[in-house]
Formats: C-alpha cells, sequence, structure tokens
C-alpha cells in the first residue's frame, strides 16, 4: 500500500481549516459578549436578551461569510 503525499494539498487545507475558524468563531464570540453584557450589566430579562444575541450571531455570521467567501 502506497503513502499519499498531502503536501501539495497542505496550503490549501491550512486556508480552508482557517477560513472555517473564522466563520464559525468570530459570531459565535461577539454573541457571547453581547449576550453577557445584555443579561449581566444591563440586567434585561433572558428572553429578550437570548433573541437579541442571536440575532446578533446570525448578523455577523452573514457578514463573516460574505466577507471570508466572497
Amino acid at each position: 500500500m502506497e503513502n499519499v503525499n498531502w503536501f501539495p494539498l497542505k496550503q490549501t487545507l491550512d486556508i480552508m481549516t482557517l477560513e472555517l475558524a473564522l466563520i464559525l468563531f468570530i459570531p459565535l464570540i461577539v454573541g457571547l459578549i453581547v449576550k453577557f453584557t445584555l443579561a449581566r450589566i444591563i440586567k434585561l430579562p433572558n428572553k429578550i436578551s437570548n433573541f437579541v444575541s442571536t440575532i446578533v450571531i446570525l448578523m455577523i455570521f452573514y457578514k463573516v461569510v460574505i466577507l471570508v467567501l466572497g
């Protein structure tokens, strides 16, 4: 059985991994910061802060996908 040489794909895989990390982690971190700010500092009810943080996550997710893949 032959060993497969993955070296030509290494740069492509590194770029894809970085793009995936950017697409997933930036919206989640921003959403958690918004949730913490609304729930703990401003003291909004959980239902409202969850709703607002979900909208923020979706908006940031859309912008990051357009930025990274566009």
